[in-house]
C-alpha cells in the first residue's frame, strides 16, 4: 500500500506546483512522466492529463519544446500554462487508452491505461461521528495495484479527512472514528476514487508514473 499512496501523492503534490521550463533544456533522458486518465462523473467528463518534470516526481515541470508533443488516442493534448500540465477533456467515460509521447529528439513513449468503475453500494444518509463505518462499494472487488480514497469534507473550515484501503478483494472501506470524530456535526460530503496505479510500460531512466482514476457523483451527508 505504501508504494500505491506514494505515486497518488506525487500526483496530487504536482498540482501545487506550476514553476516550469522548457524541455529543450534539459537531458530527454532525465524526463519523468506522468500521465492519468480520470473520469469524473460529477461533470460526465474524462481528463488525459500528461506532466512532464525534470529528473523525478518533485522535479521543476517541463514546457515540451518543438517538435516534442504529447498526444492520447491520437488527440493532441494541450498546454495548461496555470497548471503546467497537458490535457484534452472528452464527454462521457473513456476507459481505455494510449498516451504517446515524442522528446526532441525523436524518440516515441507509448503507455496504455485503463480506468476501472466504482460506485457507492447504497445511498448513505447519515454517518455516526462516534464510532467507525464502514462504507460499501459496488463494482468488481479490489485487484493488486489499485486504491480506494475517500474524502470527507465537512462544514468547518479544514476538516476534511481521508481514509484509504488497497485490500485486495475489498468491496467496502473501514472509516475509522479517530478519523471521523475531528469532522464537525452537520453536513458534510463524501467523494471517492477508485485509481489503478500500474507499473509504466515505456520511459525515459527518469521513470513515470501512471494513473487511471474513477469518481462517482459526490454523496451529500449528515454527520452527527
Amino acid at each position: 500500500m505504501k508504494n500505491l499512496l506514494l505515486a497518488f501523492s506525487l500526483i496530487t503534490l504536482s498540482l501545487f506546483s506550476c514553476n516550469r521550463e522548457a524541455s529543450e533544456s534539459v537531458d530527454q533522458d532525465r524526463i519523468f512522466t506522468e500521465y492519468e486518465l480520470f473520469y469524473n462523473a460529477n461533470q460526465d467528463k474524462t481528463f488525459a492529463r500528461a506532466t512532464f518534470k525534470f529528473s523525478n516526481a518533485l522535479g521543476t515541470k517541463l514546457e515540451l519544446s518543438q517538435p516534442s508533443e504529447v498526444t492520447f488516442n491520437g488527440d493532441l493534448l494541450t498546454f495548461n500554462p496555470v497548471l503546467a500540465y497537458y490535457e484534452k477533456e472528452y464527454a462521457g467515460l473513456v476507459e481505455t487508452g494510449t498516451f504517446e509521447w515524442t522528446d526532441t529528439e525523436g524518440n516515441v513513449f507509448k503507455n496504455n491505461i485503463e480506468i476501472h468503475s466504482i460506485d457507492y453500494a447504497n445511498t448513505i444518509d447519515t454517518i455516526d461521528r462516534s464510532g467507525s463505518y464502514e462504507l460499501n462499494f459496488s463494482g468488481t472487488p479490489l485487484e493488486m495495484l489499485e486504491l480506494v480514497t475517500v474524502t470527507i469534507n465537512g462544514e468547518n473550515e479544514l476538516d476534511a479527512q481521508v481514509f484509504t484501503t488497497n485490500d485486495s478483494g475489498s468491496q467496502s472501506i473501514i472509516l475509522s472514528k479517530s478519523k471521523l470524530e475531528k469532522i464537525g456535526d452537520g453536513p458534510g460530503t463524501i467523494i471517492m476514487d477508485r485509481s489503478y496505479i500500474p507499473l509504466i510500460q515505456e520511459s525515459t531512466n527518469a521513470g513515470g508514473i501512471l494513473l487511471g482514476r474513477y469518481r462517482p457523483e459526490n454523496q451529500s451527508i449528515q454527520l452527527k
